[in-house]
Order: C-alpha cells, then sequence, then structure tokens
C-alpha cells in the first residue's frame, strides 16, 4: 500500500511553554501511517530554507518516510502558534497562523505524476492544491481530505464529489446536516467530536465511537490527524465503518499522551 501526505507540514510553538514542535496535518498524517508498519509511506510539500524547515526534514528522515518531495522554498516555514487549556484542549489566537512555505507551494507536472500510484492520498482542505487534485486524481485512489473545524458545509458540498472520505472536527449542532450530506451523495462523512467520540455517516447509516479512557489528557494537538491515518488505512483493507473508527480511535488516545501532534524524535 503506497501512503501519500499533501503538503501541510509546520511547526507548532507552544508559547506558554516555551517549546517548538514539528507538525502540521500531513506531516501527522504520514508519521501515524508509519508508525502503523506502512513502509511505503511519502510526502509533498514545502518548507523554507530556515532551522524549523531543517526540523521538519529531520523528522521525516528519522522516521523513513519518503521526502523527495520535499522542497525549499525562499519562504519562512509554515508556523502555529498553539495556547492549552488546563484541561489539555488547545486553542488559538487571531494571528496564530503564518502559511509560508505552506501558501506558496504548487505541485508541479512531476509531483502530480508520482501521485498516480499512491492508494491513500491525504490533503487538508485549506491546502492550495485541493482543487487541482480533485482534478486530477485516479479513481482507484483513496482520496480523504479533512476539513479541520473551521470550514462550513458549503465548501465541503462545493468539493464533496471528488473525494472518498470527507473528514471533520464536527459540532454537535451540524450532525443533522452532514447525515443528509452524506445521504445524498453516498460519500463516507467522518466527524470527529474530541472527548465524545466520533461518527460515520455511510449507507443511510450512522455509526457512533466512543472515545478511548486515557488517564491524563496532555494535549489533544494532532490527534484528529492519527485518527483520519489510521482510519483511512482500516478502511482501504476492511470497508467496515465500525471498524475503521475503532482504529481511529486508538491511534488518537496514543497521541494525547504527549505535547505536539507526533511524538518528537531525537537524534
Amino acid at each position: 500500500m503506497k501512503i501519500t501526505a499533501l503538503t501541510s507540514f509546520c511547526v507548532d510553538f507552544f508559547p506558554e511553554l516555551d517549546k517548538t514542535y514539528v507538525g502540521g496535518n500531513s506531516l501527522n498524517f504520514a508519521t501515524q501511517s508509519k508508525l502503523l508498519g506502512y513502509k511505503n509511506t511519502s510526502v509533498i510539500g514545502a518548507v523554507g530554507r530556515d532551522s524549523f524547515g531543517k526540523l521538519i526534514e529531520n523528522q521525516l528522515d528519522l522516521l523513513n518516510i519518503d521526502c523527495t518531495r520535499l522542497y525549499q522554498l525562499n519562504e519562512p516555514t509554515a508556523s502555529n502558534k498553539i495556547f492549552v487549556h488546563e484541561n489539555g484542549e488547545r486553542y488559538f489566537k487571531a494571528d496564530s497562523w503564518n502559511g509560508g512555505a505552506f501558501d506558496k507551494f504548487r505541485l508541479s507536472e512531476n509531483d502530480w505524476s508520482s501521485l498516480a500510484d499512491s492508494d491513500i492520498v491525504a490533503m487538508p482542505a485549506g491546502d492550495p492544491n485541493l482543487k487541482e487534485l480533485l482534478k486530477r486524481r485516479n479513481e482507484n485512489q483513496l482520496v480523504v481530505v479533512d476539513f479541520l473545524d473551521y470550514l462550513g458545509i458549503d465548501f465541503i458540498k462545493e468539493h464533496i464529489d471528488d473525494i472518498d472520505i470527507v473528514f471533520l472536527s464536527g459540532k454537535e449542532e451540524m450532525l443533522g446536516q452532514l447525515e443528509e450530506l452524506a445521504t445524498q451523495t453516498g460519500t463516507l462523512i467522518v466527524p470527529t467530536l474530541g472527548k465524545k467520540g466520533s461518527v460515520a455517516f455511510y449507507a443511510n447509516k450512522k455509526f457512533e465511537q466512543k472515545a478511548m479512557e486515557v488517564d491524563n489528557i496532555v494535549d489533544t494537538t494532532g490527534c484528529g490527524d492519527a485518527f483520519q491515518a489510521a482510519f483511512s488505512i482500516e478502511w482501504f483493507k476492511a470497508k467496515d465503518v465500525q471498524s475503521s473508527l475503532k482504529e481511529g480511535a486508538v491511534a488518537a488516545s496514543k497521541v494525547l499522551n504527549f505535547v505536539g501532534g507526533v511524538q518528537q524524535i531525537h537524534h
């Protein structure tokens, strides 16, 4: 199985802790895929020619994730300032995000060609390359897109026809609309609900999964990305919604035990 994650690579600053961690949806998704034993995991994207870009490259190298298509641009590496409530829930401020190299990067023809034999292709919906991916995807691929928690239902509707799994950080008041959308389109829609677990709408059915019990929640960053990777892999293999939800929940629970989206690896 070949898995490719596009194109979100950033550093997460935790100002209250005075710490910097590598992250981004795509790095987190690729890391989880690798930890689950999928050796043929690669990334496409860009970082800056700066120390933060080097941190991201080192992390990918140490995990043996194929980063031959991770490019260096004359832009700062994307960064995100994350603040953490006492209960471990994260929050952001208005100036938290700096897109840098992520905002500027576009895949080349060569990059698109390299994607043709990927079985699973994962991308966040805020990616500037999203429309092009959906236009160029092939029908044998499982294309999974994370709509996060700030892109509304209209944005999902606009893109859903060419997506196999829609993930999002859901709000309970959206669930009715999402269920309706899944019924209309036949697309698998999976909202995660934090400590309330996760839900999936597929084939006119609703599936539910409780969050796994965790004694001490340190930080929720990256939980959704780990969930998505584990869910997508299980779905690709077994086409079983309930077992995919469970695999996702197990993966997410492990990320709650440390700060940052992935366990930082050092030489």
